[in-house]
């Protein structure tokens, strides 16, 4: 299955034999990110991140050993989704039974990695938190609660949300067992200091450099206060993305994955503890383990429950992957065809995705990051002129062209908002910092964005706006709708637009 799984994704993202596909998402700024601490910056000090380190980390370990390429992170979400199978078939095959132990597996690679196939924090943190569920698993004596929390530690170290919900799910499995098994409250009490513990002391180790270096207050403001009060403003970031989401995927992802996993990966875990309750004290199944995935997939989701795109959904899904395949295996004609179905489905999709992205149109440009194919002929000849223009090294400003260019970003951050997402101290300081390394090009990704005032309260671009009109001359669209700013030789004044 973890083959299966690595296969696919790699089949999805290189051109065969080992040529990738120039790869986007949110996995760009996490491979910046690791390229920027192989360069000796460090996060809340060089560069913004509202995330703990790890991820970052993890991608400056594989570019420090192999260097910054195009595969780099097709090769890390490749690697991930594997591990991810891997942790979900052992995990079912804990409560489930002959073909079913593979079934959410092939639900993980069918259906959940057609829309979240992003090698983001997401799923570094998902791998972490089910290892610490499959530790679990093997039952509640100290040591293994112990391993649990360290795990959730390892897991909040990629998403903090995300393993205080793991972490805060363990808890409610652990008094749930205890009262169930009858033990005295101060069993409960105990077993939940040691998880609680161990994930903090395994966090805090994990950090405590960064706090050391930039200060809690800056640490606390990046890492908690943020990601709370912020973070949220962009509708990709709040529960408008479900509409953002239909809208922008293909066809295939549209009318297959989406009403899979908006069905599923919210409803499988909360159906199955419904539907079960009563029959929790016998002896039939194996209850314990069936309750903790069930409550482990809730509390995954719940950390995602304010923002619940595809991609994210995708991420949190393998728990309720396994209480689905449960579910399916009931008695039944409707469930044994339902299982059948899905089953082949999924194969069908983890097959299809990789055949339709070979016979796609295909171009290649050698980049400074290797040897890259592109799907799309607006957005190959728009880095053919790139490429054409710029050398690695040099300063520029322009989401995801960084890592392909080897280009140099002049600011703290990767991107900029027109909501609240960006505050007006990161304003002032890109502004600083183009005027301390000035970028010969800024491409911007949309003229209804940067260049343009929207008149909006949360606007707070307005003086990287009057920098622009002031040092950079507008030269030229893109098909793909991209603006291309060219810096002045001597600053003039013009109109605000």
């Amino acid at each position: 299955m973890a083959l299966f799984a690595f296969a696919s994704c790699y089949f999805r993202t290189f051109i065969l034999p080992d040529v990738p596909v120039i790869p986007g998402g949110d996995q760009m700024g996490f491979a910046l990110s690791g390229s920027r601490i192989v360069a000796g910056q460090l996060p809340y000090r060089d560069y913004f991140q509202i995330v703990p380190p790890g991820t970052d980390f993890a991608y400056a370990l594989l570019i420090r050993v192999f260097g910054l390429h195009t595969w780099t992170p097709h090769i890390m979400m490749a690697a991930l989704a594997a591990v991810a199978t891997l942790l979900i078939t052992l995990i079912s095959m804990r409560v489930l039974r002959g073909f079913s132990v593979v079934l959410p597996g092939l639900f993980l690679v069918g259906f959940l990695l057609l829309m979240s196939l992003d090698g983001t924090h997401h799923w570094f943190s998902t791998v972490a938190g089910l290892s610490a569920l499959l530790v679990l698993l093997g039952g509640t004596t100290l040591p293994r609660i112990a391993a649990a929390g360290a795990l959730c530690g390892v897991t909040a170290c990629f998403t903090q949300t995300k393993g205080a919900a793991v972490l805060v799910g363990f808890a409610v499995y652990l008094a749930w067992k205890a009262s169930r098994d009858g033990e005295p409250s101060r069993t409960w009490i105990r077993q939940c200091s040691t998880l609680a513990g161990a994930a903090a002391v395994t966090f805090g180790a994990a950090n405590v450099y960064f706090i050391s270096i930039v200060g809690i207050r800056r640490w606390v403001y990046c890492v908690i206060v943020y990601p709370l009060r912020y973070y949220p403003s962009p509708a990709l970031n709040n529960w408008r993305v479900v509409l953002y989401d239909f809208g922008w995927h293909q066809v295939m992802s549209k009318w297959i994955a989406y009403p899979f996993l908006y069905a599923t990966v919210p409803l499988a875990c909360i159906v199955f503890l419904m539907t079960t309750r009563r029959r929790w004290k016998d002896q039939t199944e194996p209850w314990p383990e069936l309750v903790l995935i069930a409550v482990t997939g809730i509390f995954m989701f719940l950390a995602i429950a304010s923002s619940p795109s595809a991609k994210r959904l995708g991420s949190v899904g393998p728990p309720a992957m396994v209480s689905l395949a449960w579910l399916l295996c009931r008695p039944g004609t409707i469930t044994r065809l339902l299982r059948m179905g899905l089953a082949i489905g999924s194969i069908g999709m983890a097959i299809a995705m990789p055949v339709r992205v070979q016979m796609f149109w295909q171009g290649f440009l050698d980049l400074p990051a290797g040897r890259t194919a592109f799907h799309d002929k607006l957005q190959y000849e728009e880095y053919r002129w790139v490429l054409e223009h710029t050398h690695p090294g040099q300063y520029f400003l322009g989401m995801p062209m960084h890592l392909p260019f080897h280009l140099l970003s002049p600011s703290a951050n990767d991107g900029f908002d027109t909501s609240e997402y960006t505050r007006p101290e990161q304003v002032t300081a890109l502004v600083k910092a183009l005027d301390t390394h000035p970028a010969p090009l800024i491409i911007l990704p949309s003229s209804k964005k940067y260049p343009r005032r929207t008149g909006l309260p949360s606007d707070h671009l307005g003086p990287f706006r009057d920098y622009l009109c002031r040092n950079y001359t507008f030269t030229r669209s893109f098909a793909t709708g991209d603006e291309l700013w060219e810096r002045k030789d001597v600053p003039t004044n013009c109109a605000p637009q």
